[in-house]
């Protein structure tokens, strides 16, 4: 589960690079600070990035935590309802994603 979700963060990280590069370089090209907030498009891929960095490393502490034991049920719950809300949100999204590792853990969590 750790490693899935570690690796859509590394997904997220090159689908908003291929998308937005652009804009990521023209933060860095602008010298970094207070350069965002400057265009709508620099905005949402800068978040869009914050986003793969925060899955990537949710993943690896999960990763950590299912060493010792399996996930509660309840974060099955809280991933079901993420993928259902994001993707219902924004159908054409990669929220969907997050319905096989809701899956993973409830069925990890029967065992």
């Amino acid at each position: 589960m750790g490693t899935l979700l570690f690796s859509i963060g590394i997904l997220h990280e090159a689908v908003g690079l291929a998308l937005g590069g652009g804009a990521a370089l023209a933060i860095v090209r602008d010298g970094y600070v207070g350069a965002v907030e400057v265009d709508r498009d620099r905005e949402v891929v800068f978040w869009f990035l914050v986003a793969g960095v925060l899955m990537m490393l949710g993943g690896r502490a999960l990763a950590l935590l299912e060493r010792e034991r399996p996930l509660p049920r309840e974060f099955g719950w809280w991933l079901l309802a993420l993928a259902l809300l994001g993707g219902l949100a924004i159908p054409v999204s990669g929220f969907w994603l997050v319905l096989p590792m809701a899956a993973l853990v409830f069925a990890r969590s029967r065992r």
